[in-house]
């Protein structure tokens, strides 16, 4: 590069600039017709190797296909199957690079030493290509396990694992290369990079709060996509987590969008769980019912609602108990899970468990109490004569 004196001389001297180019010119097409040989070896060997590959990694992706195809449990095949482009793409650099060697030694230094590093930059992203794509099979596997019944994953947390890894892998290729091959400042980067992120946070507090909200929500897992929460006069389902907030559609089919931060500093209550939605309620019956008519209405209850709709899962059977004595009613406490998630579905349990209990009970001759009074009336106190 010319120092600003040579530009001041070259506005000045226009002749020498033309000179200068002309040298550089002609010094460059010597060049290419000294080394036409080893430039022609160069790119012949790199478009066979190009093709080469090409072609390879055709036949290979078609035979792991194949084998995924008649195999797609066994996830040793999805493994090797992500595998083959990276290691394909590493064998042509390799080869594209010792085809250019014996050109590259005819260059100056400078440029040698450039496309060295150009190529050990290559060949680390090329490895990190690789460890995506195992990152993104080992995501996929995970995936379904957080998709069944018995374990503790969750989507989320597993998306987030799996989007942190990618983003770690990256940041260290990225550092890697400036600090080691470009021999680039990566401490002064860093450091100007924390008071940006700094300034970043404190003019987004809200963004951030969020953040950390949907990491507690990972962590304390208190509720998962598919559940029904009841959040202040929220009651819905969660249909969507996201990184700064969570949708919720209430039984109007209305979807409330609501801030992690809030779901977090708040009191929540997760309803359901996992596909069935818990259902508490009350039936008091007068106080004229007797012992055997309390018992027969506990055990109607029992036959109505074991198994309703199915097995009970472990832990869920139904709780049915004499809870006490209220003002006007004998109480009886239900607690029961319904197995579904659905609103629409929930109403029709409902209205089902409703009427068998109303006929069943009217059959037995249990009745049912509401809120009443008893006035006792006295005859008026005589008084005697004269008072």
């Amino acid at each position: 590069m010319k120092d600003n004196h040579s530009k001041a001389d070259y506005q000045l001297n226009p002749d020498r600039l033309i000179r200068e180019i002309s040298t550089d010119a002609e010094e460059t097409e010597n060049w290419f017709c000294s080394q036409q040989l080893k430039i022609l070896d160069f790119v012949s060997g790199s478009l066979c190797s190009i093709i080469a590959g090409l072609l390879v990694a055709w036949i290979v992706r078609k035979i792991f296909r194949f084998l995924i195809g008649r195999d797609h449990t066994h996830w040793k095949w999805k493994v090797l199957y992500a595998l083959v482009s990276p290691t394909i793409l590493l064998a042509v650099l390799i080869s594209c690079f010792l085809f250019s060697l014996p050109m590259l030694r005819t260059l100056p230094v400078s440029w040698y030493e450039l496309d060295l590093r150009l190529f050990y930059a290559a060949l680390v992203f090329a490895a990190a290509w690789g460890i995506f794509r195992l990152i993104s099979v080992l995501d996929q596997k995970i995936r379904r396990l957080a998709e069944r019944d018995d374990n503790s994953l969750d989507k989320l947390t597993v998306s987030m694992i799996g989007n942190t890894l990618k983003i770690g892998i990256a940041l260290t290729a990225i550092l890697f290369v400036g600090q080691n091959i470009f021999n680039l400042n990566i401490t002064a980067l860093l450091a100007s990079a924390g008071v940006i992120g700094l300034a970043i946070a404190l003019a987004a507090k809200e963004t951030v709060s969020n953040f950390f909200g949907t990491v507690v929500i990972i962590a304390d897992c208190p509720f998962r996509i598919g559940d029904r929460i009841e959040n202040g006069k929220i009651n819905g389902i969660v249909t969507h987590i996201g990184m700064r907030s969570t949708r919720i559609m209430t039984p109007d089919e209305s979807v409330y969008t609501i801030p992690n931060s809030m779901l977090t500093d708040s009191a929540l209550c997760n309803i359901n769980h996992r596909g069935v939605i818990k259902l508490v309620m009350d039936i008091g019956l007068t106080y004229d019912t007797s012992p055997e008519q309390m018992e027969n209405a506990l055990r109607i209850l029992h036959e109505i609602m074991d198994n309703f709709h199915g097995p009970d899962r472990p832990g869920q059977a139904p709780h049915i108990y004499f809870s006490g004595f209220g003002a006007y009613s004998l109480n009886i406490h239900i607690i029961l899970w319904l197995k579904t998630a659905s609103f629409v579905e929930e109403e029709k349990l409902r209205n089902e468990l409703n009427l068998s209990i109303l006929k069943r009970f009217a059959a037995a001759g249990l009745n049912m109490a509401f809120p009443t009074q008893t006035l006792y009336l006295t005859p008026p106190v005589q008084l005697p004569p004269g008072k």
